[in-house]
């Protein structure tokens, strides 16, 4: 890559558009920027309350964590696993919402491969899987849908709930 390739690459930003008739946002994230925190900008651009969200493209590294079940039997996440890249994201998929707190949410699943063609994939942890190229997404928008993300203490996780709302 010559030096003119990498200052076209520099002006890159992160950018969506929205099809409010549709109720579908569409955009790009670029290198450095972390694949939740960054849909999450993108999404709150456009005052919507819920939506599906799925995604392609790479990565620099992945954390992601996995169910596993602890010495009682209970359904717990593993320690936070890392892997580093270059990964492509076969599949990022998940659902944003709000949390307890009224603040944007997102719960979001991935499969990565490596350059041995070794996939792997968990629940994404949000800030630890930067982008490295380019990442494609789409959310559909739940028109008159909130979605609230909120613990719930018979199951020990959090869940989302979806109610009629703006």
């Amino acid at each position: 890559m010559d030096m003119k390739e990498v200052k076209v690459m520099d002006k890159l930003e992160n950018q969506s558009l929205y099809d409010e008739e549709n109720g579908m946002i569409f955009g790009t994230l670029t290198t450095g920027t972390d694949l939740m925190e960054g849909i999450i900008r993108e999404y709150e651009k456009y005052n919507v309350t819920s939506g599906i969200v799925t995604c392609i493209g790479s990565v620099s590294e992945a954390t992601f964590v996995n169910p596993e079940v602890d010495p009682n039997g209970k359904v717990i996440y593993s320690d936070p696993i890392i892997v580093k890249g270059p990964l492509e994201v076969l599949n990022g998929t998940g659902f944003l919402c709000v949390n307890e707190e009224a603040k944007t949410d997102c719960h979001m699943h991935a499969s990565y491969v490596n350059t041995q063609g070794i996939v792997s994939g968990g629940h994404i942890v949000s800030g630890k899987n930067p982008v490295l190229v380019m990442i494609e997404f789409a959310i559909q928008v739940g028109k008159g849908i909130r979605a609230v993300r909120e613990f719930k203490p018979e199951l020990g996780f959090q869940t989302i709930q979806f109610r009629r709302g703006e």
